[in-house]
């Protein structure tokens, strides 16, 4: 095992660990299947939401997906040379 192999590794578990913190830390968005029926009558307290905290961590997780995707393809790549 190569250094950049380890190194690529602890990365992937490292952004796979922040993935699963921050989509779980995200407050939900509706009320499921209740809500779907019903109508959801705080529609206007889900848009004030998405400016704040969950936006941020939406963004953050829409990074650390982006991350994920480019190590492993460059951990598939360099291994598939050797």
């Amino acid at each position: 095992m190569n250094w950049y192999e380890i190194v690529l590794g602890v990365v992937l578990i490292v952004v796979s660990v922040l993935i699963v913190v921050f989509t779980l830390a995200q407050e939900q968005k509706g009320q499921g299947l209740s809500g779907a029926i019903m109508g959801e009558s705080s529609a206007t307290m889900a848009a004030g939401r998405e400016r704040g905290v969950d936006a941020k961590l939406a963004k953050l997780t829409k990074i650390c997906g982006v991350v994920f995707f480019v190590v492993t393809l460059v951990v598939c790549v360099l291994s598939a040379r050797l």
